[in-house]
């Protein structure tokens, strides 16, 4: 389906924004944790952009579900490094299936860590200007209220949906934009020097002020902030430098970022092995790379239809 043209969404995007909640939810779930040790293996998925049978094909690939898509990783932890809707017509059904994954892999020991991209913000702020009529048309069950006069079908059910009390939004508000486990850093964009937090919880924090109304502004929306920061997939200069600096702060030996599309497909590692890019273009409309990246221990292997591939130290 083609995307919402520019007309509608200078239309839509005020309007949302004006009829935002006014206050936080009154009982929010709890937050995840932001650390995890002792975690013998973990599989690192990126960006799926509402393409849920590609998510599935690569998930069974690692292992993680069977043929029915039920959790058969045992223990092992899954990171979807964020970026889950837009640009594709079954946001929902991907959300859906992470929801239901989390509770499973829980129940056998494992854990579903669905990381904040910057579209889910985007999503939960009002900003369509990636989301196909297809994917806005599914939201409409989600709210009684009729979609007002030329309006798009589903546009009033989708600001539900993603509000705070709503079904996707109350979901996401409890997730992390950057979680540790192991010795590995885990983030949609990239953890930049100049954020204004010392420890983990700190950078979740900062980044969740943007998704609550009445906070002074945080990291959702800053554009160094780690939904949207390129610097190490782009490699601008003392970028290494920088990294060693984050790794340093924050406990950790590498940094493991979707966001920045590898346009050959396939997973990339830089800087001796300290930035692992795992957005191959996972998505039918990228090209349905399918890959993800396993951690065991201290070696990293990168898993494709036709074979897995230990990674080198990377390239500059």
């Amino acid at each position: 389906m083609p995307d919402l043209s520019p007309r509608i969404v200078a239309l839509i995007v005020p309007l949302l924004l004006a009829a935002a909640p006014p206050s936080a939810p009154s009982a929010a779930a709890p937050k995840e944790p932001d650390v995890f040790t002792g975690v013998e293996r973990v599989v690192a998925v990126g960006d799926v952009h509402g393409d849920v049978d590609a998510l599935k094909d690569v998930l069974r690939m690692a292992g993680l579900i069977n043929a029915k898509g039920k959790w058969t990783g045992g223990k092992a932890h899954l990171v979807q490094t964020g970026d889950i809707p837009d640009r594709g017509d079954h946001s929902r059904a991907a959300f859906e299936l992470l929801m239901r994954l989390e509770k499973e892999a829980l129940a056998a020991g494992g854990r579903v860590h669905a990381l904040l991209g910057n579209h889910e913000v985007m999503n939960m702020l009002g900003d369509l200007r990636y989301v196909t009529s297809g994917e806005l048309a599914s939201f409409a069950d989600q709210t009684p209220q009729a979609d007002a006069e030329g309006q798009p079908k589903g546009l009033a059910g989708h600001r539900a949906a993603y509000g705070p009390e709503g079904r996707y939004g109350r979901w996401l508000r409890t997730h992390a934009a950057v979680v540790r486990i192991n010795d590995t850093l885990f983030v949609h964009g990239g953890v930049a020097p100049s954020v204004p937090a010392k420890t983990l919880g700190e950078l979740n924090a900062w980044v969740r002020q943007d998704l609550t109304p009445g906070n002074a502004p945080g990291g959702a929306r800053d554009p160094q902030g780690p939904l949207w920061f390129r610097g190490y997939a782009l490699g601008e200069d003392g970028a290494e430098q920088a990294l060693d600096g984050v790794l340093g702060r924050f406990g950790a030996r590498r940094m493991v970022m979707g966001h920045t599309t590898e346009r050959e497909g396939k997973i990339r590692a830089r800087f001796g092995g300290k930035a692992v890019l795992i957005d191959t273009g996972l998505s039918t409309g990228y090209g349905h790379h399918l890959a993800a990246l396993e951690l065991k221990g201290d070696t990293l292997t990168a898993l494709y239809p036709d074979g897995r591939v230990e990674l080198s130290r990377g390239t500059p």
